[in-house]
């Protein structure tokens, strides 16, 4: 090889290398290790059931079909998981939904007399007799009533402006952690890409603590 050659070969390299370790330096950044705000998936007057380390929140639609299917599901977990896992559920109405927000009405003025989970219980299993009526309150208070509740005060606390600011403070939350559809899991911090047992298990028994 010449001299030339030689020299030629050498800058093509010196070239090649700086390119290399531009791109390195430069390159594109990391991805962001910034998880989901916990501050908005849990707070204290959020509605918990268990006693567990592990923390599962549903964001959900009391008239979401989806949600409706998720019940079980979420049943099946709290029996299997017990001891283990903290659940927790959150207000998410969804506008196309006609009777979400009153569902979820009803169910916050249920937690007044300390009746939330019984609600919550009854709307999931009835969803199919109240979702496309008119009129749902007439099957909410029954549910009341069924409960135990004092309807009176049920009726009254329903409609209040207290209970319209704890659904709105849900969905502000929900929006905050990209909450886009119902219902939509969270496994410690981590948002869950379907909703069946298998995948919901598979979560918890990784977070296992």
């Amino acid at each position: 090889m010449s001299r030339e050659a030689k020299i030629l070969l050498g800058i093509v390299f010196v070239i090649t290398a700086g390119m290399v370790a531009l791109f390195v330096i430069g390159g594109d950044p990391a991805p962001s290790s910034e998880g989901t705000d916990s501050s908005k998936l849990v707070r204290e007057s959020s509605h918990k059931t268990g006693t567990g380390p592990i923390q599962v929140v549903e964001f959900g639609d009391y008239q979401c079909p989806a949600c409706f299917q998720a019940y079980p599901v979420i049943q099946k977990i709290k029996q299997d998981y017990n001891g283990k896992i903290t659940f927790s559920f959150r207000n998410f109405p969804l506008q196309q939904h006609k009777n979400a927000v009153v569902a979820a009405r009803a169910a916050e003025a249920a937690a007044l007399q300390n009746k939330f989970w019984e609600m919550h219980d009854e709307l999931y299993q009835h969803q199919e007799e109240w979702a496309q009526v008119s009129n749902p309150s007439t099957f909410f208070d029954r549910y009341a009533k069924e409960i135990g509740l004092d309807v009176a005060k049920f009726k009254q606390d329903g409609a209040s402006a207290a209970i319209k600011k704890i659904i709105d403070s849900d969905q502000s939350d929900g929006v905050a952690v990209d909450v886009q559809a119902t219902p939509t899991f969270f496994v410690d911090g981590v948002k869950a890409d379907a909703f069946d047992y298998n995948t919901l298990k598979t979560m918890i028994d990784s977070a296992k603590k």
